[in-house]
């Protein structure tokens, strides 16, 4: 079973395994422009591994053919896999709206599709507009983008509506520059390392014994996690995504207490790795 989500961009730890970037110098100045770190031309092929230790079904390996899908005068658009489906949860997000490429900046408008798992709690898609991706200018660690809300909805617990109040944040972090990073065995030079979050906590409102009590659904946590890598003259070149919740202990002890079954799982958890091996530019 494949990855329904992020499609944003999407969708919370930054991984660690064999081929993670290594033995990188950085410099907080970022030169050059956009222009070079995000090609308007060509394809991008990327191995794609997704691993999940809560449910086995979400083990896959795959690749995606990204490429260049419109071009406009200030923005183009990305498409994956004959105008399939993107694999990988960083190209399943760019794949889903337009990107806007200035001198020195690259922001984004596209949908976060939330995986099965976390979809199954009641939550729609979130839409993106104007999210900074890329930015030359900004210091280490500063954000680059921040989106913020409270939503109000319900939630289907076994035929039985449950108010809730949601709080969700949306954030994109400047992690690094590096003058030199060894990416997937190979060395890239002027390298923009960025961080995508997607943060999320929701709050019930359920009727226990004649009396209605607000109960956290979802503690705050971060849903979805990605650290990205772009190279000068090349575009991305490593993704590392994280998906998934908990739900709270006292939300199940409430609902064992009133006997009502929940009816989808308390917790998931996958990881998602894109890599570049093959680009033309032409």
């Amino acid at each position: 079973m494949k990855l329904k989500s992020l499609s944003f961009f999407a969708l919370c730890i930054v991984l660690s395994c064999d081929n993670e970037p290594v033995g990188s110098s950085t410099d907080n100045n970022s030169s050059g422009n956009t222009d070079n770190f995000i090609p308007t031309t060509g394809y991008w092929i990327y191995d794609v591994s997704n691993n999940s230790e809560i449910d086995p079904e979400m083990n896959f390996t795959a690749t995606d053919s990204v490429y260049v899908y419109e071009e406009f005068d200030d923005y183009f658009s990305l498409s994956a896999n004959d105008d399939g489906l993107a694999n990988g949860s960083m190209n399943m997000i760019l794949t889903s709206g337009n990107l806007y490429n200035s001198t020195r900046k690259l922001t984004f408008d596209g949908i976060i599709s939330l995986p099965e798992n976390i979809a199954a709690l009641g939550l729609d898609d979130f839409t993106l507009n104007n999210v900074t991706l890329l930015d030359l200018d900004v210091e280490n660690g500063e954000v680059m983008f921040l989106q913020e809300e409270l939503i109000s909805n319900t939630l289907d617990i076994q035929e039985t509506e449950i108010p809730i109040d949601l709080n969700y944040e949306i954030k994109t972090s400047k992690i690094d520059f590096h003058n030199s990073i060894n990416i997937n065995g190979i060395e890239y030079l002027n390298v923009f390392e960025g961080k995508f979050t997607f943060s999320l906590s929701v709050t019930g409102t359920l009727p226990i014994f004649g009396f209605t009590q607000s109960v956290p659904i979802i503690e705050p946590q971060d849903i979805i996690h990605t650290t990205y890598y772009y190279a000068e003259s090349t575009g991305l070149v490593r993704a590392e995504s994280s998906q998934g919740f908990e739900l709270s202990s006292e939300l199940s002890t409430i609902l064992d207490l009133l006997g009502i079954p929940l009816g989808f799982p308390t917790s998931f958890g996958s990881e998602n790795i894109e890599q570049l091996i093959e680009f033309n530019l032409n």
